[in-house]
């Protein structure tokens, strides 16, 4: 179960099986099957090498930021939460998560909900996050496992549906999206739309002649990030500075930290050029055969082509939203969620969020959106760390996961869970009926495959030109 576990919490792994049994359903020869499989791989390799650059140079901004301010409080964090869980409670997870996943196709295969979920890191990291409250409930080995495949697995089924249209609009192709942000990016794209009438898009600035090299946007977040780093490094004590830069220059230190913040993104985008080549031709052959009408939901790199812009302003507010929600934290004399040490989040959730408010509001979607989100997602790890601790499981009294889907379905099982298991026992329930009741009562029986009107004429991921309304 161990390997099992290991083999399929790689997302290069899911690439490549879409990609063997698409090419395999379309009947291409051996080579081109081996090809394109090894390829799709590849590309989530090299993605996931740009991912860890960001993340390792958002550590060090985030290590400074705390060393320059002297804060210590809640951390919330993806990785730590996982861990945690997979420590104590990892055979019940990891089951929770292979079911899931497996479960996510079934609901796509005999419900309206067609989507499929294809980062499956991060149905790990949920898998992750509603394991401990089974536990909160009482739940034994057995029940746990089947009460949490069934939420996962209709979390994976249905959460893409949330911002499908969004998506279509973003892209120009009829996909969906794969990133467990998805309430903030709802909530973006819905608040763009209610406050953004008439607003340019943010990705449309026109910067002056003497300014035309920030339309490069490896430039521009590269000067962005400098900034940010040289300002954390002139604030934070020098043993904290030189334990980070060693032997260099601390200002040279800070200087290329920016540049791989930069290069990662760069890498990223890389990595998902060589991932879409193959996967979205071979995707056709695994929804022909298997899931007739189904509807890819990608991880969140696909995102990162072309929206500079946003992804930095989103990134920005959001990390704003951050700053005012723990100045009033501080002030009221409450426990503190360090947004620095949330400062992914902020990237990825923020800088997301902010695509998604632009395509519906512009530059007011883009930057309202993000703020809100980030202010209130610095709240919810206070709840969330506060009904496990005082259920007893101290472990996660200080940190527990950052993103906004992991925190509100958290808050949910959490209350839910305080009262037992039966409670759990009906939410679970609830769950799985939840597809097949939407679909019995639908209308439509298969998501709407129509480009909306304000899309890019050529698919940013398939590259092909669309109808449209």
């Amino acid at each position: 179960m161990e390997f099992l576990k290991d083999l399929l919490s790689q997302p290069a792994v899911i690439a490549g099986l879409v990609v063997l049994v698409g090419l395999i359903a379309l009947k291409k020869p051996a080579t081109q099957v081996i090809t394109g499989t090894v390829k799709a791989m590849l590309g989530m390799v090299i993605l996931s090498a740009g991912a860890t650059l960001i993340c390792n140079a958002l550590a060090n901004f985030s290590s400074l930021f705390e060393s320059a301010f002297h804060m210590t409080g809640i951390v919330p964090s993806n990785e730590a939460g996982m861990g945690i869980t997979l420590g104590k409670f990892g055979t019940i997870a990891t089951f929770v998560f292979v079911f899931g996943l497996v479960l996510d196709i079934v609901l796509a295969r005999f419900t309206k909900f067609k989507y499929i979920f294809l980062s499956s890191d991060h149905a790990l990291y949920m898998a992750c996050a509603i394991t401990p409250f089974l536990m909160v409930a009482g739940l034994d080995t057995v029940p746990a496992i089947i009460c949490g495949s069934l939420i996962l697995g209709t979390i994976l089924a249905t959460f893409p549906a949330m911002v499908h249209e969004p998506m279509k609009k973003i892209t120009g192709d009829n996909c969906s999206f794969a990133h467990f942000g998805t309430i903030g990016y709802w909530f973006s794209a819905k608040l763009g739309k209610l406050i953004g009438k008439g607003s340019e898009s943010i990705e449309e600035i026109n910067f002056p002649k003497a300014l035309n090299f920030l339309s490069d946007s490896n430039v521009s977040v590269s000067l962005v990030m400098a900034i940010m780093f040289f300002l954390v490094t002139g604030f934070a004590p020098a043993d904290a500075v030189a334990k980070l830069a060693g032997d260099q220059s601390p200002w040279v230190w800070a200087f290329f930290q920016a540049l791989n913040f930069a290069a990662g993104i760069y890498v990223l985008v890389a990595g998902v050029n060589v991932l879409l080549e193959e996967i979205t031709p071979a995707f056709r052959g695994f929804s022909d055969k298997l899931v007739p009408n189904s509807v890819p939901a990608y991880p969140f790199a696909v995102l990162f082509k072309g929206t500079s812009n946003a992804l930095i302003a989103g990134f920005l507010v959001s990390m704003l939203g951050g700053i005012v929600a723990m100045g009033i934290q501080i002030a009221c004399g409450l426990p503190v969620v360090l947004f620095a040490s949330g400062i992914v989040f902020h990237f990825f959730c923020g800088g997301l969020a902010a695509i998604f408010g632009n395509v519906t509001g512009g530059r007011r979607g883009a930057l309202v959106g993000p703020f809100i989100v980030g202010f209130i997602m610095t709240w919810t790890p206070i709840v969330t760390t506060s009904i496990l601790g005082n259920a007893g499981l101290v472990e996660y009294a200080t940190t527990f996961f950052s993103d906004a889907d992991f925190n509100v379905v958290s808050i949910v099982l959490g209350l839910i869970a305080q009262a037992g298991p039966l409670p759990i026992y009906v939410i679970s329930a609830v769950c799985i009926l939840f597809p097949f009741v939407a679909t019995a009562i639908s209308k439509t029986k298969v998501p709407d495959p129509t480009i909306p009107e304000g899309a890019p004429e050529v698919g940013l991921i398939s590259g092909e030109r669309h109808d449209k309304k």
